[in-house]
C-alpha cells in the first residue's frame, strides 16, 4: 500500500534520525542535554524556560539545524543558568512553549494596532515586566471586546506599540 502524504511528512532518515520538515529532533535534544544539569530529557526539558522572543533580520540556523529561521526564542536553563536559542517551531514541538501564539500576537498587532494580543502574549510581557499590572488586567478584560470606547482603543495602540517597542531586532543597527 502506497502513503504519499506519509512519505511527504516523514521526508528522509539520516544516520538514523528522523528528520521532519527539516527539524532534527535527535540533534536538539543532544544539544538541549549538554546544557541541561539532568541526563534524561524529560526531566532536562522541565529545566528550561522561555525568557525571550525576537525577530532576526538575517536568516539563522537553530540547534536543531533548521534553516531558515527567523522568530527566535530565548531559553533559560534553571539549574546551569545557561542560555540558548532556539526557533520559535522547536520551542513550540518539543519543549511545549506556547511561542507561537507569543509570535502570531505580535504579527496581528504590527498589522493592525488595534487589535488585542493574545492571552498568552499578554502573560508573557506581563511576566517580562514589559506591562504592568494595570496594562495586564486591560488587555484581559478588553481581549474578546470587539467595539472598545475611543479611549479604551487609544490606550490598547498605547499598549500595543509599547510591546512591540520592546522588541529585539537582530541585525538591525
Amino acid at each position: 500500500m502506497y502513503f504519499p502524504n506519509l512519505i511527504i511528512f516523514f521526508r528522509k532518515f539520516e544516520n538514523g534520525n528522523l528528520m521532519r520538515d527539516g527539524y532534527n529532533f535527535l540533534r536538539l535534544k543532544t544539544a538541549i542535554l549538554e546544557l541541561s544539569a539532568a541526563t534524561d530529557w524529560e526531566v532536562a526539558r522541565r529545566e528550561w524556560r522561555l525568557v525571550g522572543v525576537f525577530e532576526s533580520e538575517e536568516p539563522e540556523t537553530c540547534l536543531c539545524g533548521h534553516h531558515p529561521i527567523i522568530e527566535i526564542c530565548e531559553i533559560s536553563n534553571a539549574s546551569t543558568n545557561r542560555t540558548a536559542e532556539v526557533g520559535n517551531r522547536c520551542v513550540k514541538r518539543f519543549l511545549g512553549f506556547r511561542s507561537d501564539q507569543i509570535f502570531l500576537s505580535l504579527k496581528k498587532i504590527r498589522k493592525d494596532s488595534t487589535k488585542s494580543l493574545g492571552s498568552d502574549a499578554v502573560a508573557f510581557f506581563y511576566e517580562k515586566n514589559i506591562i504592568n499590572q494595570w496594562e495586564y488586567s486591560f488587555q484581559q478584560d478588553t481581549m474578546r471586546k470587539r467595539n472598545l470606547t475611543h479611549n479604551q482603543v487609544l490606550t490598547r495602540q498605547k499598549i500595543n506599540a509599547k510591546v512591540l517597542a520592546s522588541l529585539r531586532r537582530r541585525g538591525v543597527n
